[in-house]
Order: structure tokens, then sequence, then C-alpha cells
């Protein structure tokens, strides 16, 4: 939370607050908050949430089940990507929402509901050790495919002790510039690879429509619905993310609990509203792009050949799709490209889901809630999953199968936090909130989303062990 000292420097360096010279007895001073710019520089700046969010999806499952499908499938699995997104469409969009309308955290709103979500949540946190751990043995074995030097083992717990010193002595920001730079280039050689390999759209258009997963794809079929565009629980901390980056309400919020009287410009909320929808619709947009590239690229070099991304040998595979594509030159840039990705994920997986669990054990117990013990809470959180990640990476290393494994468990996770979400928005909005509430197309398409991950969640842990 900021201080007062921190307004004062806003209000300085902040084109956007404009302090009047009335004052208010008692009370302190007015702050008119004036409406952001729309332009393409404004909505740049603006995205943040939506991007943070993307990149937790472009890790493992563009680059880890994406290939993996159409190496294994062929295209018989490409119509999981679009309906994957479409379905979790709304638990992103209520919860960035809700904060930029209301204020605050939608954790908020979750505590409204009784203590049984931050318990459902916690659990949450420590089962999606499986996660951390998969992506960390996915980033290693592209380390391993260019450094072979050091075993998998040892590059995977390399990536989780790395990601916890970074977070720890607050350099980050030192690095963003560049994993963000890697990434993108990543992500146009996967594009690009695609233009240059795309088959003809009669082999894969008709395999946009729903069909019943090929036998012995039970696993990967629901581990594509868990991870694909990412996890649900992302949601939570993409509602975090939003908070940090004083959108909306949550900066009016912050003033008046300093003692301001806020005024809005007219067009406050609504320029803001603007920008939070182009942050969600062009990372979202494409990430969905990005995935079905992964996979026709998976399809179209690898199912022919008859090779599967798998144990150790995953990143060399992968590297593989793109060096038949442009040749051995391209090696380096796919490997630190695909490092970039996957080491982001697991750094705001990290930060995200700590954030998380803090905030499920301060509202559990409210004693707790103090910034000592939020400090343990957040680092303890980080060094329990160093240490049972690494017990995981040792006694499984198998990126690919403990990555499926991980996202399974998030698809069982997330009806109920979808759930939550549509909660939130439609009991928390008040009468002045009318105009940014979702519209009953928006609230019909989230209830066809959780009732559908619910069904197909079911009809995953059908096939795995009925079947």
């Amino acid at each position: 939370m900021s201080t007062a000292s921190d307004v004062d420097t806003d209000k300085l360096t902040n084109p956007l607050v404009r302090e009047e010279e009335t004052e208010l007895t008692g009370k302190g001073k007015v702050i008119t908050l004036e409406a952001p710019g729309t332009g393409a520089m404004d909505t740049w700046r603006a995205m943040g949430p939506g991007i943070a969010a993307a990149m937790t999806g472009i890790g493992a499952s563009h680059i880890m089940h994406g290939p993996t499908a159409g190496a294994q499938y062929e295209y018989a699995l490409l119509w999981i990507i679009p309906f994957a997104y479409l379905m979790k469409y709304c638990a992103f969009e209520f919860a960035h929402r809700y904060t930029l309308v209301r204020g605050e955290s939608i954790m908020e709103a979750y505590g409204r509901v009784g203590n049984w979500p931050f318990w459902y949540l916690g659990f949450q946190s420590l089962v999606n050790t499986f996660g951390i751990a998969g992506r960390a043995l996915g980033c290693a074995a592209l380390l391993w495919a260019a450094f072979p030097f050091m075993p998998l083992e040892i590059w995977a717990l390399a990536v989780l002790v790395i990601s916890v010193g970074i977070l720890w002595a607050g350099k980050y920001a030192a690095l963003e510039g560049a994993v963000k730079i890697a990434i993108i280039v990543f992500a146009g050689a996967s594009l690009i690879a695609f233009l240059l390999q795309m088959p003809t759209p009669s082999e894969y258009m008709g395999r946009l429509l729903p069909t019943l997963p090929p036998i012995g794809a039970a696993l990967l079929f629901g581990a594509m619905f868990g991870y694909f565009p990412t996890t649900v629980e992302v949601s939570a901390m993409q509602s975090n993310w939003a908070v940090d980056k004083k959108s909306g309400m949550v900066k009016v919020r912050e003033l008046e609990r300093q003692g301001y009287k806020v005024n809005l410009a007219p067009n406050y909320m609504r320029n803001y509203f603007t920008l939070f929808k182009r942050d969600m619709n062009i990372s979202y947009v494409i990430s969905m792009l990005t995935g079905i590239a992964f996979l026709i690229v998976g399809a179209v070099v690898l199912f022919p050949k008859g090779i599967v991304p798998e144990k150790a040998e995953m990143g060399t595979t992968i590297a593989f799709m793109y060096t038949e594509t442009f040749g051995a030159w391209i090696f380096p840039i796919i490997i630190g490209g695909g490092v970039a990705a996957l080491f982001s994920t697991v750094f705001t997986y990290f930060d995200g889901q700590a954030r998380v669990f803090e905030e499920c054990c301060v509202r559990l117990k409210t004693t707790w809630d103090e910034p000592r013990v939020r400090k343990l809470l957040y680092r303890g959180f980080q060094v329990l999953w160093v240490v049972a990640g690494a017990a995981i990476i040792y006694g499984l290393p198998r990126p690919i199968f403990v990555v499926q494994i991980a996202s399974v468990l998030a698809l069982l996770f997330s009806p109920v936090i979808y759930w939550l979400n549509i909660k939130a928005v439609k009991d928390n909005f008040t009468k002045d909130d009318a105009e940014f509430l979702p519209s009953k197309l928006l609230f019909a398409w989230a209830w066809i989303g959780t009732i559908g991950l619910g069904i197909i969640s079911l009809y995953v842990l059908y096939l795995q062990f009925l079947s």
C-alpha cells in the first residue's frame, strides 16, 4: 500500500493527478484525477496485468503441451486451444474488471463468501507445487539442450533458486526488458515457422470442431484444458497485479484512505475501462494464435517423423522444430526465447502464487496481518516450493509428464474459482457501478465456461480411472 509520501510524489509527477487549492476542514485537500489517454502509447503503458497473465501461459502450455499434442496426434486436439480460450475468457476478464471497478483485489470478494475460499486456494497453492516443478523442468530441459554439462535436475533446481533469489533481491526489473524482448522474438519465430510450414487450411480447419480425444490421450486432453490459456487461479493473481498497477478505482480508494476527497474527470473510468479491455484482449488473442501455431508446427515437423517431446530430450526436440525450418543458426535464439518464456512463467508463479497463499493465511488468521508476518509467509511459501519442487524434480525428472499432472490438477480446481469470480462481480457491484457490470451475454458466457470446465473435469476423471 502506498504511503502519503508516495501520493505527494504522484501529484508532482503524474499528469493525471491534480490537487485543488481549497482546503477541506479536517480532511485535507481535494484531489482531481484526470482521465488517462487512450492512444497507442497510452495503451502500451497501461498494459500489464493482461500481459503478465499471458506470460504464465506462453510457457508450459505453449512450449510443452502444444508441440506434444501435434507430435502425438497431429491435428486431433487442435480444437481444444480455441475452445479453452473461449471457455476461460470471463474468468480472467471478471477478475480484472472487479479490481478496476471496485478498487480492491478480488480476494476481498472471496472473503465475503466465507473462509472456505481461502482454505480452498491455500490448498490449491500447495498442490501447485507440481506446476512449479514441471515448469522448472521444462526450462531446465531447454538449458540442458544447449549446455549439457550439468544434469537436468541440477538445472531445474537452479531455475527455482535463481527465481527466488531475484525476487528477494528485488532485481527483476533489471531483467524484465530483456526477458520481454526474448519472449517476443521467440513468439515471432514460432509464428514465422507456422507461416513457412503452414499446411493447407483444409488439413486442419475441420479439426477446429470438438471431437472425442483419441485413445490414450485422456491425460493430455485434460492437461490442455487445464493450462490453455493458463490456469484459472491466475485470475486472482491478475487481480493482485491490477492492484499494484493502481488503475481505475484502485488509486481512488488509496487516496480516500489517506484522507483526501477525490474528484474524477468525466471519462476517468470509461477510459480506464477501454485500456483494460485492450490489455486483456490483445494479450489473449496473441497468446491464442501463438498456442495454435505451436501445435501446428509440431504436427507438421514432428508427427511425420514420429518424434515426441519427452524426458530430458524435450528441449532438443522443441529446438528441432525450428532448426528444421530455419537451419541450425536459429538454435540459440529458440533456446534463449524458450528459456525466457518458461523462466518468466516460473518467476511469475513464484510471486503470484506466494501472494495468494499469503493473503489466504492472513485472512484465516487476522493477527498475522502485519508487514513482518506477511513477509515471512510470502518468503516461507517460496522456500517450501523450492524444497518440495526439488523433491518432485529428483523423484520424477520427466518435464512433460509432471506438467501434464499439474495441468489436470489445475483443471479440477478451476470450476470453483471461476464460480467465485462470477459471484464476486454479481454480488459486489453497486448501482454506481451499473455501467461497468458485465452484460447478460457475458454472464451467460461465464456460466457456460464454468459448467463446461466442470463437465470436462468429470470426463477426464472418468477416462483416466473408470473407462
